[in-house]
């Protein structure tokens, strides 16, 4: 099964600047994962970012319920279905992965509070054997489709202006310029490069960083940030 891949930070990697790009609010949760086959159109297995899971998970279980109980299931069907001819975006795919982000309002470096109320959006979307849809195709199939998807929030060339106004973006303020922005963005490029790779990076705010910081030890920081 397909897991999702990391993304490095800005900081460290600075090759999109100056690509054309879409960057989406990075929801602040668990990445989940669900697998797909077009040809028997049943979803056979679920995921975490490492491993398969299960409905008794304990972590993922209300996911799987969550997933069940909203009808995606028959959504990301109808989808598929009806990209599958000649010149769909899944004509020749055997083998799907929708990817999700499962959070609520106080996740936190993707860790829930207790009686918060998750839910689950799509993030992403990888074909077998052909890569990640583009984020334009991502859009247009998903964003009015019942299931929700993280807010479009630029695109454009990927400018130092931008990254910047990311990073020092205070969702707390009443002048916030991004108000749904708390973690930060994920940049995608937007065209697939050679072999099939869609690039990707991340910008976080310095205000998520300082949270990050209050609450983990340096440490864990490095490993959550």
């Amino acid at each position: 099964m397909k897991h999702y891949d990391s993304i490095e930070n800005i900081k460290y990697d600075q090759s999109l600047l100056g690509e054309e790009v879409w960057a989406f609010n990075k929801l602040d949760g668990q990445n989940f994962c669900v697998k797909y086959s077009p040809k028997t159109k049943e979803f056979p297995c679920f995921g975490s970012r490492k491993c398969i899971v299960g409905e008794g998970d304990e972590m993922f279980g209300g996911a799987i319920d969550y997933f069940k109980s909203n009808n995606f299931a028959q959504i990301l069907r109808n989808i598929v279905d009806q990209n599958r001819g000649k010149k769909g975006v899944f004509n020749g795919v055997d083998e799907i992965t929708f990817f999700f982000e499962w959070y609520g309002p106080k996740s936190f470096a993707g860790f829930h509070s207790l009686g918060d109320t998750l839910r689950l959006a799509i993030i992403d979307v990888f074909l077998k054997k052909k890569g990640y849809l583009e984020p334009g195709v991502y859009w247009k199939l998903f964003k009015d489709s019942g299931i929700e998807v993280p807010d479009l929030i630029y695109r454009g060339k990927l400018t130092r202006d931008f990254v910047k106004e990311i990073q020092e973006n205070d969702w707390t303020r009443e002048d916030s310029k991004y108000p749904n922005v708390k973690e930060g963005v994920v940049v995608k490029r937007s065209t697939l490069s050679k072999g099939q790779r869609l690039l990707k990076t991340k910008i976080k705010t310095s205000w998520w960083l300082s949270e990050l910081q209050k609450r983990y030890t340096p440490e864990e920081c490095k490993l959550l940030e």
